[in-house]
């Protein structure tokens, strides 16, 4: 190799040549003025130029938009002495594009002329272009942002701010260097804010964080944002958090949140107004069939006491007549041994006892006794005491023995003894009656009184098989239409604590329901067993079913299946939450021509558990 003036070896020209064709620089020489001597490389791949035709042309016609006389200053900086000069711009190519070329240039001792190695640069200026251009729109989008933008140091001081930060915050870019964090966040959020920082240096990221923002001028409001932290070849270097005023939406949130209580309040004001509406429609119910079932004893017993006023002024007027008619011993002691059997036999009668010969009689037979009494009163004269006939055939007496009392009675006062003891049977009769109806109306009314535990303290020990059966009562004159009630109670079911008047009122819903599903006709099954813990009462229904559909409904609010006006869709809401606060469970199940509820309560309430209707 041979040495050059500047103490470096130079290559062979045919070996350097060789070594320049197959590197990716071009090498060129170039005469002081910039024309193009001599061309090594692949310049027909890059600019298309081939080595002929740059011969032709000087370094100033390959350079763009004006570049040539830069470039030629830089070649002829490279003329005035033995140094090494390198500079960059962009070469036209022979269709009209242009690739940016990192020239290295040096002059030749000794030689009028410029030997130079071009590089394309033209890759990692579009990647600097492009960086450039990412970076410019990013703060452009920054800038533009409605968001509040701001890079914190790991001292607390800013990085940067965008123009939403300062609108909002009211402070200028000259204050900027000056503050820190907390000097824009309320002091409560202070040791929030430390502790997240804390946490975002570790690499953690947080979403929707909400703390509060203070102004410049002391005022305060809300921000929600991300906050995630830049790190630099693992280095924390700052905290980015990105913040928008929320300001409106939690001053929404506040309007709904009291107009949801509001509604809420409204909503459990109507649904309390509806509930004690079901409840009064079923008191309703309830009251037509007491109604129905005091108004039937009520009007016997108002009936007998009407006709007993009667019928007592015509036995005394009677015994008086006969004792006015001076009876005989004999007489008078006939009569009131007849007299006395009128009242055993009512009484008897009553009770369910009696005599055989006193038993009731069917109406064939009852009326040929009755009109062969008629015909002996009629062969005695005594045709105009016919309405006897009737109470004498139910004392038992037919032609014998009014023939003894005949025999006994002296003819004069026959008459007058057969019509005190027919009114004297008919008194008994209607005091019986009364005393009937009067019963039966204290029967009811102690139902009544069971049924609604009045009186009594509102959790008791209570019997299942009593609730129900006052319950049976209440609803009788609805059940007796043409329902069948079967009770399939079981042994040993034991008393449990809990609101019995609440507990009524479930089973007067289920039965009631139940009658409504049969249409008044069917069969009406009610089961009780003791269970582990508690007690289960079923109540099972021939009536058509539930819809498939609708099972899983029953016990929401205002779902009925009856048609409209005939229900709330209550009824089954108030026995499931009646039935959940006093700690028990409400099941259905339903197909064509069976539905069953069946009902599970715990022996004892739970500890302060009210029911919630």
């Amino acid at each position: 190799m041979a040495h050059d003036g500047l103490g470096i070896q130079s290559w062979p020209p045919a070996a350097a040549a060789q070594l320049l064709n197959q590197s990716a620089d071009l090498a060129c020489v170039l005469a002081p003025d910039g024309t193009f001597r001599e061309a090594t490389g692949d310049w027909v791949a890059l600019l298309g130029w081939g080595v002929d035709e740059l011969r032709t042309r000087s370094l100033g016609d390959l350079m763009h938009d004006g570049g040539a006389a830069a470039a030629l200053a830089e070649l002829g900086g490279a003329t005035g002495g033995p140094g090494v000069v390198r500079f960059q711009g962009r070469a036209l190519a022979k269709d009209g594009s242009s690739r940016w070329l990192l020239w290295t240039a040096a002059a030749v001792p000794g030689e009028a002329a410029i030997r130079a190695v071009a590089r394309d640069a033209t890759p990692g200026h579009e990647a600097e272009a492009l960086a450039r251009e990412s970076e410019r729109r990013y703060q452009d989008l920054i800038e533009s942002a409605h968001d509040i933008v701001q890079s914190i140091l790991p001292d607390g001081h800013f990085e940067f701010v965008n123009r939403a930060w300062h609108n909002a915050l009211g402070y200028t870019p000259e204050e900027l260097p000056g503050l820190t964090l907390f000097d824009i966040v309320d002091q409560v959020d202070h040791d929030h804010c430390t502790l997240m920082i804390g946490q975002i240096m570790s690499g953690k990221s947080f979403d929707r964080v909400e703390i509060t923002f203070v102004t410049k001028g002391g005022e305060t409001f809300p921000v929600e944002g991300n906050a995630t932290g830049r790190f630099r070849e693992g280095e924390f270097v700052a905290t980015h958090t990105f913040f928008r005023d929320v300001s409106d939406r939690k001053q929404a949130e506040a309007l709904q949140a009291a107009y949801q209580r509001q509604l809420e309040d409204e909503v459990a004001e109507r649904s309390a107004a509806l509930v004690q509406s079901e409840k009064l429609a079923t008191l309703g119910r309830l009251s037509a069939g007491m109604a129905h079932e005091l108004n039937n004893p009520a009007a016997a017993a108002r009936r007998g006491a009407a006709l007993l006023e009667g019928a007592f002024a015509k036995t005394c007027e009677a015994l008086l007549s006969l004792a006015r008619a001076a009876q005989s011993p004999a007489e008078a002691e006939l009569l009131a041994r007849l007299l006395d059997h009128a009242g055993e036999a009512e009484g008897e009668a009553e009770t369910g006892g009696g005599r055989p010969e006193t038993a009731p009689l069917d109406p064939l037979r009852r009326g040929d006794l009755e009109a062969d009494v008629e015909d002996w009163l009629e062969s005695h004269g005594l045709s105009t005491l016919w309405d006897a006939a009737g109470p004498l055939v139910d004392l038992g007496m037919d032609g014998s023995g009014l023939d003894e009392l005949a025999a006994t009675t002296e003819p004069g006062h026959l008459g007058t003894a057969i019509a005190a003891l027919a009114q004297a049977h008919t008194a008994y009769g209607l005091i019986a009656q009364i005393g009937h109806g009067s019963e039966r109306i204290s029967q009811i009314v102690a139902a009544l009184k069971d049924y609604s535990y009045m009186d009594r303290a509102p959790v008791q020990d209570v019997d299942i098989h009593d609730g129900i059966e006052g319950t049976l009562v209440m609803l009788a004159s609805k059940l007796r239409l043409g329902i069948e009630v079967v009770r399939d109670y079981g042994p040993g079911v034991p008393r449990i604590e809990t609101l019995g008047s609440e507990l009524n009122q479930v089973w007067t819903n289920l039965i009631d329901n139940a009658a409504d599903a049969m249409g008044g006709l069917g069969r009406l099954t009610i089961r009780t067993r003791a269970e582990e813990g508690g007690v289960a009462v079923e109540m099972e229904d021939d009536g058509g079913g539930i819809a498939p559909d609708a099972v899983g409904k029953v016990f929401e609010p205002f779902f009925t299946t009856k048609p409209p006006g005939q229900g709330t869709g209550l009824g089954l809401n108030i026995v499931f939450n009646m039935i959940r606060g006093m700690g028990g469970t409400i099941e259905v199940q339903s197909a064509p021509g069976l539905t069953v509820f069946r009902v599970w309560l715990p022996l004892r309430r739970p500890d302060g558990k009210e029911s919630t209707p």
